[in-house]
């Protein structure tokens, strides 16, 4: 067992045992029996003299079944995330607000666990995840209002609806880019004076990419579909946001240029169920 003030077998995105969770009382509070606790810290810091950085953060998560619309970080809230095993992935759900802080002398009297572990890829996927709460890029105001008053066809919200087409086939689709007025950021005042807006639906190409191209494919088309019911009628043509594409694209196929251009849109990013909206990070 090393040491507690100078600590190097512990790193961003280890596991505790379920033994020491138990034994720290850390405990999923909807359900205990699947609980996983993730350290979150940032490897510098875990490493640093516990003078300097006392404490270190943890996210108590849960096992779920599988990855879904939250996978890739397309939520700032929560993320479906896959843990490696000798006996397969398994997906593991954390919530962004059930961080909290964990001694190092606690933390380091403990080993990580070594049945369960992040690959390279899977690392990044958690440090963009944990970022995107704090690094936020704004979309117009008058966008977002745009897209919050959308009215379709009924019982569920468009935001609602949009995040059912994403639901499905979700551990495959990395992200939605939007390419909106060509990156210009303009406060539009009429209905009549439309947002330009371009979709590229990003699926993983490392992940069955038939099955993922193809999942990608029906969402592009479904929400084609939906703007169209929001944003359009036969009588008046497009309304407040013209869709000028939707397209589904592969994360090997998009270029630096190309994604530093466009902005990432996040699920919850107008939600008001738990937060205020606010925009999210472009990463």
């Amino acid at each position: 067992m090393a040491d507690t003030d100078r600590n190097f077998s512990w790193r961003q995105g280890d596991a505790l045992t379920d033994e020491a969770a138990k034994a720290l009382n850390l405990q999923h509070p909807e359900n205990p029996g699947a609980t996983v606790v993730v350290v979150i810290s940032h490897d510098c810091d875990l490493t640093a003299v516990a003078d300097k950085e006392p404490e270190s953060e943890i996210i108590v998560g849960q096992r779920i079944d599988k990855l879904g619309a939250d996978s890739y970080g397309k939520t700032a809230r929560r993320l479906h995330i896959e843990y490696q095993t000798t006996a397969g992935p398994v997906a593991l759900e954390l919530m962004a607000t059930d961080k909290r802080p964990i001694s190092k002398p606690v933390l380091f009297g403990t080993d990580p666990r070594q049945d369960m572990w992040l690959d390279g890829r899977g690392t990044v996927i958690l440090q963009r995840w944990l970022a995107a709460r704090y690094h936020r890029a704004a979309f117009p105001e008058a966008f977002e209002d745009r897209l919050r008053a959308a009215n379709i066809p009924g019982k569920r919200t468009f935001f609602k609806k949009l995040e059912s087409i994403l639901a499905v086939g979700g551990d495959y689709l990395r992200a939605l880019l939007f390419d909106l007025d060509g990156g210009q950021d303009v406060e539009r005042a009429s209905q009549e004076d439309l947002y330009q807006l371009g979709i590229m639906v990003l699926y993983d190409s490392l992940r069955d990419e038939p099955t993922a191209a193809a999942a990608a494919t029906k969402a592009a088309e479904e929400l084609e579909d939906l703007f169209e019911a929001a944003f359009h009628s036969h009588d008046a043509g497009w309304q407040n946001i013209c869709l000028k594409y939707c397209d589904p694209v592969s994360d090997s196929a998009i270029t630096v240029a190309e994604r530093e251009l466009l902005k990432q849109w996040r699920l919850e990013h107008m939600s008001v169920q738990d937060d205020p909206p606010h925009p999210m990070i472009t990463d």
